[in-house]
């Protein structure tokens, strides 16, 4: 682990900014080789591999923040369920490439907890991926939740490769790898822990050793107004939105500003096959130029531009258009930790979003949608 957190985060920054026109390059393929039977798996290959890359990228810099004690959370009240269906999204690729059984059943009543949703997702995202990694193809994972008189348990028990007794203590330290044949970064399960520390629950491990499978337990408090209690659950949208095949309907005026040509020129692509109106700047000066003349709809920032950066861009905006004339996105290749969500709040963005998760969160906003990836400033 580097010990310049500063450093770790300035390589994460240019490796997104690499990782993004790539996605971008197979989104734009998508849309317009969708129906190619031969070109399919292999654009399914790079993006696995692309998802792999950033997922990595993602854990190995949260594990240094959580370290550092420079994560907090922005806690609501929110529906258990929410949170595991993001997990469930996160992981779901790797699941279904190893053909494995995924088993679960929503409580039939909502369970409400105070929680930071996007963290709370996270955690159980890393229990399910450890769970994926050390089952064999075709095994089965399960996901159980039971609401007792103070506590949530959430259960995920696997029927892989199992845990040795004196392996069990030490699953949850950093760099931990049971075993060799799971591979990952040996962080994902030590980042669970300190997120469910952050919440005041607890997690643990349990098997009946090697080859007997394993189940880890997550236990989160309830609010102490609702302890005991549930709501009805209402319908679920699990299923995640892949970025459409067709023109959607009700074309925007999109401007997006980013110094990356690469990254610049293939989102650009994406949203025109997509039949929105976009013109593009390539600095701070441009950006403001463009939008003062052009009065777009949706202002696409990436904030480290030369000349003028997106924040102060941003400030300049927001003093001239009002959010309902003119909504300011922030695209951003660094972590939307709480230091930049509160400095695009100050700026005036109405939303922050992953560069390399532009083409869904800035796709659902362009639809009047209100992104899970998409997070807002505060």
């Amino acid at each position: 682990m580097p010990t310049d957190g500063n450093l770790l985060r300035a390589l994460a920054h240019e490796l997104r900014n690499c990782i993004a026109p790539v996605i971008n390059a197979v989104h734009l393929i998508r849309l317009r080789r969708g129906a190619d039977a031969e070109l399919a798996p292999i654009l399914a290959i790079i993006e696995r591999q692309i998802a792999s890359m950033t997922r990595t990228l993602d854990q190995v810099v949260e594990a240094d923040r959580l370290q550092r004690g420079e994560v907090s959370l922005q806690t609501q009240r929110i529906d258990l369920a929410g949170a595991i269906e993001a997990a469930l999204q996160s992981t779901r690729p790797l699941i279904e490439i190893r053909r494995q059984q995924l088993h679960f059943s929503p409580p039939s009543r909502a369970v409400w907890i105070d929680a930071d949703q996007a963290r709370l997702a996270k955690a159980l995202a890393n229990v399910l991926d450890n769970a994926a990694r050390y089952t064999p193809e075709g095994g089965d994972i399960s996901i159980d939740v039971d609401a007792r008189a103070n506590e949530v348990e959430i259960r995920v028990t696997d029927n892989g490769s199992g845990i040795a007794p004196d392996a069990l203590p030490g699953v949850f330290e950093t760099f931990a790898q049971r075993r060799s044949a799971g591979g990952g970064t040996g962080v994902g399960l030590a980042i669970a822990r300190k997120l469910c520390e952050l919440h005041r629950g607890r997690i643990a491990a349990a098997s009946e050793g090697e080859g007997r499978g394993s189940a880890i337990v997550i236990s989160l408090p309830l609010p102490l107004e609702t302890a005991g209690a549930t709501r009805p659950v209402a319908a679920s949208s699990a299923a995640a939105r892949r970025p459409g095949h067709a023109k959607e309907s009700g074309g925007r005026r999109v401007l997006v500003a980013d110094d990356n040509q690469a990254m610049r020129n293939s989102f650009a692509a994406i949203l025109r096959e997509l039949g929105h109106d976009v013109m593009l700047a390539a600095d701070g000066v441009e950006a403001l130029q463009v939008a003062e003349s052009w009065a777009p709809e949706f202002v696409i920032l990436d904030v480290h531009m030369p000349k003028i950066n997106g924040y102060d861009v941003a400030r300049r905006l927001r003093a001239r258009f009002p959010p309902g004339a003119m909504r300011l996105v922030m695209m951003s290749g660094t972590d939307l930790d709480q230091t930049t969500l509160h400095a695009a709040k100050e700026a005036g963005f109405d939303h922050c979003i992953d560069k390399t998760l532009a083409v869904e969160g800035v796709g659902a906003l362009l639809r009047g949608e209100e992104p899970s990836l998409a997070r807002s400033p505060g």
